[in-house]
């Protein structure tokens, strides 16, 4: 009899640390979730002019409207403008603000530069369905990667190009879709990184996780990369440019800085330079066989499946496509 009730006394001591300790573990994660979540999204349901492609520069003769649906059913609008006489094709990741229209004025110098291009928004932003998450707007990459390449000329070279938080999208979608080149612009090396500069009295790169980590993806990549910089970015510091240029495995790769360049001034401030840039990136692209260069491990392919069936259990009915 003691030896049970000195057991029970025993179990019920160590039950209290523990549920505490569970609790502040999902208090934590919580926190750490709502913490990414509220820094890394911005969007905005309303454009900066309208939805025509034709009031951000772009010829509508040269320019479609179009819908890609997700693997989990949300639907993301995008644009896909084609160049007078293309080089290569991209797809263009852009930031975590606003929605396509706040980078739509770059269309014109992209065209300029020979590349059609597809814009589109993730889910939550501007017109696309849902709501943003970390894992959602990966999944939405991967998807305007499919699409991208249903549409673009097969006998041109695919890019990849992303800006400022779309740069490190664009580095989780070349994990598992192929391009023959990545454009990186204005874009951070990692999480905790960019947090311990927007916030360096706080140690809130606890709560940032390494989703979102660029450096790890350039240092096993192999496909040319172009990167482009503001000397004076004051989102993020010119030197995390410089350690993803020097630690890219890639044989051909170049760093361009602009000149008293802020986070998101590039293409203002010195857009016949970064025509040429681009230009001449696009025009030395060999187009590559159908490989990826780096792969998920069998770990996130497996974390990655079940979170696609979570969500496809418990989200609304199929929608039907945007009118």
């Amino acid at each position: 009899m003691r030896r049970k009730t000195s057991l029970r006394r025993l179990s019920e001591a160590a039950t209290a640390p523990l549920l505490i300790g569970g609790a502040a573990v999902l208090a934590f994660e919580l926190a750490r979730r709502t913490f990414r979540r509220m820094q890394l999204f911005c969007p905005t349901r309303e454009p900066i002019v309208s939805w025509k492609p034709e009031d951000y520069g772009v010829p509508r003769e040269r320019a479609e409207e179009l819908w890609i649906e997700t693997d989990d059913g949300e639907f993301l609008y995008g644009w896909y403008c084609r160049a007078e006489k293309p080089l290569a094709s991209a797809l263009y990741c852009h930031g975590n603000t606003g929605n396509l229209t706040n980078t739509a004025f770059v269309i014109p110098h992209l065209l300029a530069s020979g590349i059609n291009v597809l814009f589109f928004d993730y889910r939550g932003f501007g017109r696309s369905t849902g709501s943003p998450s970390l894992g959602g707007i990966i999944d939405d990459g991967v998807a305007a990667a499919r699409m991208h390449e249903r549409i673009r000329p097969k006998h041109l070279p695919s890019i990849l190009y992303g800006f400022s938080l779309g740069g490190a999208i664009a580095a989780q979608i070349i994990r598992r879709h192929t391009f023959d080149g990545l454009v990186l612009q204005s874009t951070f090396t990692s999480l905790p990184d960019i947090t311990r500069v927007a916030y360096p009295k706080i140690p809130l790169h606890l709560f940032s996780g390494r989703l979102f980590d660029t450096l790890a993806v350039v240092k096993k990549l192999t496909i040319p990369v172009l990167i482009l910089h503001g000397a004076s970015d004051e989102v993020c510091p010119a030197w995390m440019a410089q350690q993803l240029h020097d630690s890219c495995a890639a044989e051909k790769k170049k760093l361009v800085l602009v000149d008293g360049g802020l986070h998101k001034d590039l293409w203002e401030r010195a857009s016949d330079q970064l025509i040429w840039e681009v230009n001449r990136f696009a025009t030395n692209l060999p187009i590559s066989p159908d490989i990826i260069e780096v792969p998920p491990t069998a770990v996130e392919y497996a974390v990655d499946a079940a979170f696609r069936s979570f969500r496809r259990f418990f989200r609304r009915p199929p929608a039907q496509q945007p009118l």
